[in-house]
C-alpha cells in the first residue's frame, strides 16, 4: 500500500508523490536494495501514477523502495482542466521535480535510481544533464527519439510526419490535446504538445518557457544509463531508442531489447507492459542494476 504526499509546486499546482515501501526487509532474504536506496519512477505521457501499482508493488516484495510522481493533468492533481492550465516538458522538471524533493521523504534519500517510462525517460535524462536529477543511475523504458525518421519506409516516414503538426492544429482547435477521444496521451496542454511537435520536427528538444538548453543538457549525463526497447512496441521503436540514447553523453547509454520471447511469446504494449509482465522488465532492470551498484559509502 501507498504513502501519499501531496505536494505543491512554485506555480501553486498541487499532485502527489506515492511511495511504497519494501515488503521484503533491505538486507533480509531476497531483498535486492539497501535502506538508503530509493527509485524515482517518472510516468508516461498521459498515464496516472495509479496505472503502474502493480509494477510499483512487485518491485516492493523485492526490497525495493519506490516514489512515484503523479505528472500534471492527471486526476490527483489541480491541474486536470486544459484549457485553464498549461505546461510543457519544462515546467515539469523544474517546478515538480524539485518540489518532491523538498516536500516529499524523496529529499532524504541517500541513493537515488531514476526509471522513466516514455515521456519520464525524457525528462529523467533530460533533468540529470541539467543538474535538476542527481541520481546514481538511470533506466528509460519505451522511451525515443520523436522524429520521423524513427520509422522505417515512406509511408511509416510521412505519416510520423504527420502525426505532430496535426496534433497541434487540434490543438489549436480545440484549445487543448483531446488525447482521451483519439486514443493517445489522454488530455494535454497546447504547450506539451508544443515541446513534442519541435523535437519530432528538427532532432532536438526545444521546449518552452525556460532559459535552459535541454538539449545541450543530454550531452552532461554523466551516470550509467540503460535503455529498454520493446518488441512490438508500435509507438516507440528500436530506431527511436537508438536515436535518443545517440543524443545522450558523455556517457555510452546500454541498450536492452526485449524480444517477445520475455513475454511469453506475446507483443509487448508500449503502454502497458507494467500490468502485462512487470517481471519481466523488473529482471532486466535489476540484472543490469547489479552490474552498476550504487556507492556504499
Amino acid at each position: 500500500m501507498a504513502t501519499e504526499h501531496p505536494i505543491t509546486a512554485p506555480d501553486g499546482t498541487r499532485t502527489v508523490v506515492d511511495e511504497y515501501l519494501p515488503t521484503t526487509a533491505p538486507g533480509s532474504a531476497g531483498a535486492t536494495t539497501d535502506a538508503g536506496s530509493a527509485v524515482l519512477f517518472l510516468p508516461a505521457l498521459g498515464v496516472p501514477i495509479g496505472y503502474y501499482t502493480p509494477l510499483f508493488e512487485k518491485a516492493a516484495a523485492r526490497g525495493i523502495r519506490i516514489f512515484g510522481l503523479e505528472m500534471r493533468g492527471r486526476p490527483r492533481t489541480s491541474t486536470t482542466d486544459m484549457r485553464k492550465h498549461d505546461w510543457g516538458y519544462a515546467t515539469i522538471i523544474e517546478q515538480d521535480i524539485p518540489a518532491a524533493f523538498r516536500q516529499s521523504p524523496l529529499g532524504d534519500v541517500e541513493h537515488l535510481s531514476v526509471v522513466g517510462h516514455s515521456l519520464g525517460g525524457l525528462l529523467a535524462l533530460s533533468a540529470t544533464g541539467a543538474g535538476v536529477l542527481k541520481p546514481e543511475r538511470i533506466v528509460t523504458a519505451g522511451s525515443g527519439a520523436a522524429h520521423y525518421t524513427t520509422r522505417d519506409g515512406a509511408i511509416p516516414k510521412l505519416q510520423r510526419r504527420l502525426i505532430t503538426p496535426t496534433a497541434i492544429a487540434i490543438t489549436k482547435a480545440v484549445g487543448y490535446f483531446p488525447g482521451d477521444r483519439l486514443g493517445f496521451g489522454d488530455r494535454q496542454p497546447k504547450t506539451m504538445i508544443g515541446d513534442w511537435h519541435r523535437e519530432a520536427r528538427t532532432g532536438r528538444f526545444e521546449f518552452a518557457n525556460t532559459d535552459v538548453d535541454y538539449e545541450e543538457a543530454l550531452h552532461h549525463v554523466e551516470v550509467p544509463v540503460l535503455q529498454v526497447s520493446f518488441a512490438g512496441d508500435t509507438l516507440v521503436s528500436p530506431r527511436a531508442v537508438d536515436m535518443l540514447a545517440a543524443r545522450v553523453g558523455p556517457v555510452t547509454p546500454q541498450r536492452l531489447h526485449l524480444g517477445t520471447d520475455a513475454n511469453d511469446g506475446r507483443a509487448w504494449d508500449h503502454v502497458r507492459w507494467p500490468r502485462q509482465n512487470a517481471d519481466a522488465v523488473l529482471d532486466a532492470m535489476q540484472s543490469w542494476a547489479r552490474e552498476h551498484p550504487v556507492p556504499t559509502e
